[in-house]
């Protein structure tokens, strides 16, 4: 709130005219404090009441982001990349023509640049890859920020405010063209549960059981892979919302015993390929087993995505299998 308003004074010492406006009156949202979800039907009509007349008249508004307001009055916060989510949100409610994020590097890469120095910028790239990419560890867009924007079909820009002149990326609907590897994700400090009985063989409600468990804790599932006695879940502390210091707290596990034996492993990291169609590409699988054969590979995530491929490893592991996908695939 305070750099907003240093901001509009700097623009007025420099006689260029401009509107404080207080983001709360217009961003409407429930009250999950910390991670609150707008409510679209309520923010379209503020932007409507408050907003658009302002803008229509020609005036310059500066207002804030990550902040909104919950039917009672109180203030909320939408969680991280809440700042870009909500000039999404504002992009869609004022039917904007494009999304402008400015940030600290000139785009989205190939990988992580300060994992991998050759990393390439990609000048244009699809929501679809670019969700994956955020929602699977690339810290410059969150994966919230696209939601507005694809369901109204704008471009989002990403740039660097410290040299603007370097370019950035687009994010569109449909870029062309659409290569078959993208660029390649990493998220560290993953969580493997794997659950195992006997009772799954031809059994109904099990995975149901399981799910209602995680969803009373506000445990998110990133990945899943199934056999006929077990199944193998990989979770991030980033989608869940359970409270306490632990991610799965003792009363979560000990419910999970009254199903099945519970096995937690910690210390592994999630590379995550994004592409196009990687699930009935030919090839695909040789060229990054033939790269992994040195590394050890404690789950795959495999075909049921046309955007990704999702291979958990050891977190000691995780940035030479990195530098080996990307030598091999974008190199």
């Amino acid at each position: 709130m305070m750099s907003t308003q240093i901001f509009i004074e700097i623009l007025r010492e420099q006689n260029t005219s401009a509107t404080w406006m207080d983001v709360r009156n217009i961003v409407a949202t429930n009250n999950h404090f910390g991670k609150a979800v707008p409510d679209d039907e309520k923010t379209q009509n503020n932007s409507d009441n408050i907003l658009k007349p302002l803008i229509d008249r020609g005036e310059l508004i500066i207002t804030q982001g990550f902040i909104g307001r919950e039917p009672s009055g109180k203030t909320t916060t939408l969680g991280r990349g809440g700042s870009d989510y909500s000039a999404a949100l504002l992009a869609e409610v004022l039917n904007a023509k494009d999304v402008l994020i400015w940030t600290d590097v000139a785009g989205i890469y190939t990988t992580d640049p300060r994992i991998v120095s050759v990393a390439q910028r990609i000048d244009t790239m699809s929501f679809a890859e670019a969700a994956e990419m955020a929602t699977f560890g690339a810290k410059v867009l969150h994966p919230a920020t696209l939601l507005p924007a694809v369901r109204s079909n704008i471009p989002v820009y990403v740039g660097s405010s410290k040299a603007p002149q370097d370019g950035g990326t687009w994010v569109t609907r449909d870029p062309q063209p659409r290569p078959t590897f993208r660029a390649i994700a990493l998220r560290r400090d993953q969580t493997l549960l794997t659950l195992s009985s006997l009772n799954m063989l031809h059994a109904q409600g099990f995975l149901a059981n399981v799910f209602g468990i995680l969803a009373k804790y506000k445990i998110s599932v990133d990945t899943i892979t199934t056999s006929e006695i077990s199944i193998a879940l990989t979770l991030d502390k980033t989608g869940s919302t359970s409270s306490g210091t632990k991610l799965l707290s003792d009363e979560l596990l000990e419910e999970l015993r009254q199903y099945c034996t519970v096995k937690v492993d910690t210390g592994l990291s999630l590379v995550a390929l994004i592409g196009n169609d990687l699930h009935i590409a030919t090839g695909v699988a040789k060229r990054i087993f033939d790269t992994l054969e040195p590394y050890s590979i404690r789950m795959i995530s495999y075909g049921a995505s046309t955007n990704n491929i999702c291979m958990l490893v050891q977190s000691e592991h995780a940035d030479e299998v990195l530098r080996s996908l990307h030598k091999s695939l974008f190199e």
